[in-house]
């Protein structure tokens, strides 16, 4: 099985993998290592690796090159720092793999659009809380999430995320008052 940090690796190295892709590179990796096999193990290393935004999801528009799937792919992200299995040169000769790039420009905005919906999410929450501290706590965790995530989508895609500081300001400023007030 391959770790988080040969997973970005190979997507590195590649530009953008489907899942299915990502199985059949690990699978090679593994009968080269010796090792086991396990797409349950994988899929759910992906899965934490999006959480951890070590990897991110674009879809096949997103893609250059060879996407010849309708199926989602796997980017390197804000949070990726990658480790090249030394297997993967002789993997990509033998599966053949495409290198491929992806459109950065659409896919700033449409993180960007996703970040703006999770801040007027947590802005609707703070705005119907009835001052249980138990809860501020909470919308204070969640926009420290998200105050975290801007931070890391801004040094990965410089001045691609500015539009909304504003917003994270003013919900820092609700949550002050909120405190304030409980």
């Amino acid at each position: 099985m391959i770790s988080s940090a040969e997973l970005t690796g190979i997507i590195y190295v590649l530009g953008a993998l489907t899942f299915e892709e990502i199985c059949a590179v690990e699978k090679e990796i593994s009968e080269l290592r010796t090792s086991d096999h396990d797409t349950g193990s994988l899929n759910e290393l992906c899965i934490k690796a999006i959480k951890e935004h070590l990897l991110e999801s674009v879809s096949a528009e997103d893609v250059y090159g060879e996407a010849t799937s309708d199926d989602a792919y796997f980017i390197t992200g804000p949070n990726a720092f990658p480790e090249i299995p030394p297997e993967l040169s002789q993997v990509i000769d033998i599966l053949k793999l495409p290198v491929r790039k992806v459109d950065m420009d659409t896919i700033a905005i449409k993180l960007l659009k996703s970040l703006q919906q999770k801040i007027h999410r947590l802005d609707v929450k703070i705005g119907n809380i009835d001052g249980d501290s138990k809860d501020i706590k909470k919308l204070e965790s969640k926009y420290s999430d998200l105050l975290n995530l801007y931070y890391d989508y801004d040094s990965w895609l410089p001045g691609k995320f500015g539009s909304v500081v504003a917003d994270l300001m003013e919900i820092s400023k609700k949550l002050e008052c909120l405190k304030r007030s409980n």
